[in-house]
């Protein structure tokens, strides 16, 4: 049962700390690893929602930045995709190599690539978008 105010398990009442233990990033690579950007922002976002000013603030952030430039991408928006995958990948660099198991220094290098081959002045068709490596659990 979820507590429909707020998306958390029922009976957590408001124990935020225990709400965000239960919701972690891992529904949210599944759906970005398939290509579905947008509902792994929305796992991402609830996973973040009970401690939004918490050490994890700026992993979250990035993470969802980072679908939102794919997103982006796909939808052949230059600028949108560039300042979020901007955004994104300075949110993740002070977790890099890896938090809570999930593989950064891959992803940062790729949103990298992805940001120098939108400097051209040609659409950069066929990026291939990257995928969420999780390793063992760190930080």
């Amino acid at each position: 049962m979820v507590d429909r105010i707020v998306g958390r398990p029922a009976g957590l009442g408001r124990d935020h700390r225990l709400a965000s233990r239960l919701v972690s990033p891992e529904r949210g690579i599944e759906l970005f690893n398939r290509g579905l950007y947008w509902e792994a922002h929305e796992a991402w976002e609830e996973a973040w929602t009970p401690d939004r000013h918490g050490p994890d603030r700026g992993f979250y952030k990035g993470l969802i930045q980072v679908a939102a430039g794919c997103l982006h991408y796909r939808r052949r928006n230059r600028r949108g995709a560039i300042n979020k995958w901007r955004s994104g990948a300075d949110y993740l660099r002070p977790y890099l190599p890896r938090h809570r198991g999930v593989e950064l220094a891959p992803l940062v290098e790729r949103v990298d690539d992805y940001l120098m081959a939108m400097a051209g002045s040609a659409w950069p068709d066929g990026l291939e978008l990257p995928l969420i490596e999780v390793g063992q659990p760190s930080g």
